[in-house]
């Protein structure tokens, strides 16, 4: 009853609605300067692409385009220039209110929610960063250092003596946890969020052997 009354207030609330229009129209002009960094740098390589470029493809000004992405190699990989640091942010303030598996999972599903789920997109970036050697170990970079930080940050909520080799394990668990909710959501054509959903349920099952 809570719930329900809490999700109609939200709805009938204007702030709130324009809160959530904001960050819809966000998120649009965000895909559409990722598709845009793509689409260049398949069609003229890395190197010739450049932020103005990405920003007229897009229907978007140069200001606009680094208000979003710190470099050009940012947008072609979708990567805000701070997703690390907020990632740990949400964490530390989730752990607060959440066990620590709550508050990683609840992470992991906020992330694989900003994920663009277009396959043409999908396939075309796959394809340039087969090309683009430098932006596959820029990715694998940042993905390191993210889940370092989280790792540290789990590490300082759990006890015992093997608390930073359980924290890693968790922080690993979760991001598999993501990569196989995508690879159902795309298989199956459903939001990657539901997807998530449903892969965390599977996992935490007792009545089955994973």
């Amino acid at each position: 009853m809570t719930e329900t009354r809490h999700h109609a207030d939200a709805c009938t609330d204007p702030a709130a609605a324009e809160l959530g229009l904001r960050e819809q129209k966000k998120r649009r002009t965000r895909l559409d300067m990722h598709k845009a960094a793509i689409e260049l740098v398949a069609e003229h390589g890395l190197s010739a692409v450049t932020a103005q470029m990405i920003a007229q493809r897009a229907g978007v000004s140069t200001r606009t385009f680094f208000n979003h992405w710190s470099t050009k190699e940012s947008a072609i990989l979708g990567v805000i220039g701070d997703e690390g640091s907020r990632a740990v942010a949400s964490l530390r303030e989730k752990l607060e209110v959440m066990t620590v598996r709550q508050a990683l999972h609840a992470v992991m599903r906020d992330g694989i929610a900003n994920v663009p789920v277009d396959p043409e997109l999908r396939d075309l970036k796959k394809r340039v960063m087969a090309k683009e050697p430098s932006l596959q170990s820029m990715s694998t970079g940042n993905l390191q250092a993210m889940q370092a930080e989280l790792v540290d940050v789990l590490a300082e909520s759990l006890d015992g003596e093997h608390a930073r080799d359980h924290a890693e394990i968790m922080v690993q668990v979760g991001f598999a946890l993501t990569r196989s909710a995508f690879s159902i959501a795309m298989r199956r054509g459903i939001d990657p969020v539901r997807a998530f959903d449903q892969v965390v349920a599977v996992y935490l099952r007792d009545d089955i052997d994973l």
